[in-house]
């Protein structure tokens, strides 16, 4: 469904194979049954039956960036759906109702924008989302094409109400880890204490274009873009490592340097050449942490540093922000220790480790409830391969996924038995 494992898989948000992947698992709740329903988002739901006061939910996506991988969400939906599966089987009562959310859309890869599912299932997508363009659709088209509702979008109504969100009692997710820490370190199981939110920046340098040979060395003679860029990314690497020593959890990365389409076109890329001092050059800058208040003291940090490597160079900086997302500083620490408890029950290695990636789990930790307090929200983690993801080499074996699938059902049910709160 979207692709095969050479080729990579193709499942973009709002797209056919998405919808038919998560079809398959509203198959597979009828046969088990399990009870299911799609609210007006696309969000497929699948439950245990019987009426409940409180819930403990899990899921993740079933969509994938451009030939990626088969593992990066589905692991966690199959993992889920087990889970549910398998205790639905159980003869002893639960104080809370089990449900499984299958979210649309996780990935940004489609329009550039992510968890499009869970952030408007909380009414949270600004309704500008829906002129987003995938495979030349809006948005606001490819829902209505999967039989969604955009008008839930462009009113920002919440598919999951307040009074709903109210009855959530926790919500885990799990994920293959994205990276190579657990493979290196021989855990069967990660343990999520935070998750990393990203503020990212297009920055643009304009100085002179100028013959190479005739225009003597030095910023005296020079406004050389590409050699001032250079500076520049040296010393935002040495500064993110001087905070990292003070204890800020941080990584930067410089993921476009002079490359992107219509950047080249109104910066007049083209126009630097061999024989040409650079006039023109622009980079992206990313910047991920889970503590906002770190990321925001680091930027203005950068933001310092790249102005003042400008001045030096003699040349202009514009630095414009295009997505800042917050990071999650602490997830709930009593899941963190039902998490562990359950590793430790089934005699599983673990580590605890911030989520360097986005996720679901993140909007949903994000939600408070009338009294203030957030909805408690854990992730486990699961090895992947060489840390490999977004890529047709992405993998997990089968062991790797029953472990974790163990760990969520465990704590599932520890979370949903009589007398058990997750907060």
């Amino acid at each position: 469904m979207g692709g095969d494992e050479k080729g990579g898989f193709d499942r973009p948000a709002y797209s056919g194979e998405e919808s038919c992947v998560m079809q398959y698992f509203a198959e597979q709740a009828k046969a088990s049954g399990l009870q299911h329903h799609y609210d007006n988002l696309g969000n497929l739901i699948i439950e245990t039956s019987g009426a409940f006061e409180q819930w403990v939910e899990t899921g993740s996506h079933v969509d994938t960036v451009p030939c990626g991988g088969n593992f990066d969400g589905l692991a966690g939906v199959v993992a889920g759906f087990v889970a549910l599966q398998s205790i639905a089987k159980l003869t002893p009562p639960l104080h809370h109702g089990l449900r499984l959310r299958i979210w649309r859309g996780e990935e940004s890869a489609a329009f550039g924008i992510t968890s499009i599912g869970s952030r408007a299932a909380f009414g949270q997508l600004s309704p500008s989302s829906l002129t987003m363009k995938c495979r030349g659709k809006l948005l606001r088209e490819a829902m209505s094409d999967q039989h969604a509702d955009p008008a839930a979008i462009e009113n920002s109504t919440p598919s999951i109400s307040a009074d709903e969100k109210e009855h959530i009692a926790a919500y885990i997710e799990l994920h293959i880890e994205q990276g190579k820490l657990l493979e290196t370190e021989q855990r069967n199981i990660g343990i999520v204490t935070a998750i990393r939110g990203s503020r990212r920046s297009w920055i643009s340098l304009s100085g002179t274009f100028d013959h190479s040979g005739a225009t003597p060395m030095g910023n005296r003679y020079r406004q050389d873009c590409n050699l001032a860029m250079a500076y520049m990314h040296v010393r935002l690497d040495e500064l993110v490592h001087e905070n990292i020593t003070n204890g800020f959890d941080l990584v930067q990365t410089i993921g476009v340097i002079n490359s992107h389409g219509d950047k080249n076109e109104n910066l007049a890329i083209y126009n630097n050449a061999v024989s040409k001092v650079s006039g023109a050059a622009f980079f992206s800058h990313e910047i991920r942490g889970a503590d906002a208040n770190e990321v925001a003291a680091y930027y203005r940090q950068a933001e310092i540093l790249i102005h003042n490597t400008a001045a030096e160079f003699g040349i202009n900086a514009r630095i414009e922000t295009f997505s800042d997302q917050s990071g999650i500083g602490t997830l709930n620490e009593n899941i963190q220790q039902q998490i562990t408890d359950a590793c430790d029950d089934l005699k599983l290695s673990h580590a605890h480790m911030p989520s360097g990636a986005w996720h679901d789990a993140a909007v949903v930790a994000g939600q408070q409830r009338r009294n203030g307090s957030a909805i408690p929200v854990g992730m486990i983690f699961i090895p992947c391969r060489s840390g490999i993801s977004h890529s047709p080499d992405e993998y997990a074996s089968s062991q790797q996924i029953a472990d974790g699938a163990s760990v969520l059902a465990t704590t599932l049910l520890q979370l949903a038995s009589r007398n058990i709160q997750a907060d």
